[in-house]
């Protein structure tokens, strides 16, 4: 290995650099290339040196005359946004200066518009369109959220707008032939790989998926398989074709991190695999698939891919509860997401995976309503989650050692952490913590679904989950309630139960929300919202007629609300 201090130069005496297949795609954003611009920018204006950081290059090996072809084992991400930004430049000279600079970007001889970076699959059809366009006005209509064609865009109009690069060549001259870069030259026979690591350990970490990905095809290169066959019928088409890839780079916030769809699948991967355990560190996920996959050979290892397709086409075909999804009752499967996204139930998607891998119709069907009946009865009694990886992960390993009765086998597992139901009524009359509005919002939302479904008529089956909740006698009582309690305590009792509480389709200004039963039920006339002007749900519906609202009312609610909770989520199976 031999490290050297470089300017941009280096690429003139570089044939072709690769970057491998398997490598991720492009991920920059604006706040990067914005970063990167106004540090040379800034370093142009006085003259200085600016570091950007090493780029890692391994020799390949080629036929005589060839010239040199290198692999980029680490830069990618920078070397690519650079060499764009040098594009942009080049793109304002005049065609006698061309000639010269084009040995930065394209390969002998020039003409050609052949590009010297050779991207991965991924991203080379945009890097090459870059490369010869005569400008950025030519790709403006070409996919936005292409992140590489949006760079070459982002630099070449912030070059046509900035006043200070008017000498743009002394400029491109500067950014060429500064010591930006540490190039670090591998040879041949040098591993890569622990370079590779060592680099993403060291603090420029990828995520967890791009490094298990470049574990796993590194090692069908090691085990001399078709590697490239290997990733085109496991990996491309379902991570990476353009219909699928923002999907598994959406962010999800999952407790305290943020990750991204793909680690979520991949972790819940590996604990259906039961090779992460409950014990073991998320930080360690590639740590974790590197050893698994250490003592495969080709056929344990395309049989280790041909599932990560299986199960992440499963994945990718979930449910994606967004907040105006339209929901109905009938569908358990969409039931089931919606309720878990709500009380951010997440440790339990490997159980759901390897459900919905082994077993289909009826039997999912009741798999899925005793996963959802657990999570949210326990949510709504406000029972523990800390052990829940535990308890699925020995759920799921006893489903793979006993595929015979799924749902006994479930209802055995689930069965002590149920809540009674006195426990159940309990919460319903006494929703006065912290997240108590969540829960009843949750509950009245799927018992109007329920209702709905029951009673089709007239009214709409499907709903989005878009409603703010109402305490019909008010949290501040002490005003215009007084007839209806007798002290603070009775008050409380009253206003916590679930049958005081409902869901209107716009919030109630503070004037309204506090008012006596009639003007909170009709308005004032000076306010747009009431009660009677926001009830578009049966649940809402059914209490305007109500002369009065007090204690005999809400009881009387909450008793059949109640009772709805049980018809759904009672023990049915």
């Amino acid at each position: 290995m031999k490290a050297t201090e470089n300017d941009f130069a280096f690429m003139l005496h570089e044939a072709v650099i690769e970057i491998p297949f398997f490598q991720r795609a492009y991920v920059w954003k604006e706040e990067q290339w914005e970063q990167l611009f106004e540090d040379l920018k800034e370093s142009f204006k006085n003259k200085k040196e600016h570091f950007l950081g090493s780029i890692v290059l391994k020799q390949l090996q080629t036929n005589v005359g060839e010239g040199t072809k290198r692999s980029l084992i680490d830069g990618q991400q920078r070397l690519s946004t650079f060499s764009i930004l040098v594009k942009s430049l080049y793109d304002k000279l005049d065609d006698n200066y061309k000639g010269y600079y084009a040995n930065y970007l394209f390969q002998m001889p020039p003409n050609n518009n052949i590009p010297k970076i050779q991207h991965s699959k991924i991203d080379r059809a945009s890097f090459e369109k870059i490369l010869k366009a005569k400008n950025y006005k030519e790709l403006s209509d070409y996919n936005k959220n292409d992140k590489l064609i949006e760079c070459y865009q982002y630099f070449s109009e912030k070059i046509e707008q900035c006043e200070e690069l008017k000498d743009f060549k002394s400029f491109l001259d500067f950014i060429l032939h500064i010591k930006l870069w540490v190039t670090i030259n591998l040879e041949s026979t040098e591993d890569e790989q622990k370079i590779f690591d060592s680099i993403n350990t060291a603090g420029l970490k990828l995520n967890a998926t791009d490094i298990i990905k470049n574990a796993l095809f590194a090692k069908a290169i090691a085990l001399k398989a078709d590697y490239e066959e290997l990733y085109k019928k496991y990996w491309e088409d379902v991570f990476e074709s353009e219909e699928n890839k923002n999907f598994w780079e959406e962010e999800l916030n999952t407790g305290r991190l943020k990750r991204t769809q793909s680690e979520i699948f991949l972790h819940a991967f590996a604990i259906i695999r039961g090779f992460f355990k409950p014990e073991d560190s998320l930080e360690n996920l590639s740590k974790i698939y590197k050893e698994e996959i250490e003592n495969y050979d080709i056929k344990k290892m395309e049989s280790f891919l041909k599932q990560i397709k299986e199960y992440a086409i499963i994945y990718r075909n979930f449910p994606q509860i967004k907040q105006d999804t339209c929901l109905s009752f009938e569908n358990d499967e969409e039931r089931l997401f919606h309720i878990l996204k709500i009380t951010d139930t997440n440790t339990i998607m490997p159980l759901i995976l390897k459900l919905k891998y082994s077993f289909k119709n009826d039997t999912l069907k009741s798999c899925f309503f005793l996963l959802e009946r657990f999570v949210l009865l326990c949510w709504l009694c406000r029972k523990g989650t800390k052990d829940y990886n535990i308890l699925f992960a020995k759920t799921i390993k006893c489903i793979a050692e006993n595929k015979d009765n799924p749902v006994e086998l479930l209802k055995e597992q689930l069965s002590e952490r149920i809540p009674k139901d006195e426990d159940i009524k309990e919460c319903l009359v006494s929703l006065k913590d912290n997240s108590a509005n969540y829960r009843a919002k949750l509950i009245l939302f799927w018992i109007e679904l329920y209702r709905r479904d029951q009673n089709k008529g007239q009214d709409i089956i499907e709903l989005s989950y878009q409603y703010t909740l109402e305490h019909i006698m008010p949290r501040s009582w002490e005003g215009s309630w007084k007839n209806i309690a007798k002290d603070k305590e009775h008050a409380e009792d009253l206003i916590y139960q679930i049958g005081n509480m409902t869901l209107l389709k716009g919030s109630l200004n503070s004037t309204i929300k506090n008012a006596p039963w009639k003007t909170k039920l009709n308005g004032d006339g000076s306010r747009k919202n009431s009660i009677k002007t926001c009830a578009d749900l049966l649940i809402t519906r059914e209490i305007l007629d109500k002369k009065k609202w007090d204690e005999e009312s809400i009881k009387e609610r909450t008793q059949r609300f109640i009772k709805d909770i049980f018809e759904i989520w009672g023990e049915k199976i």
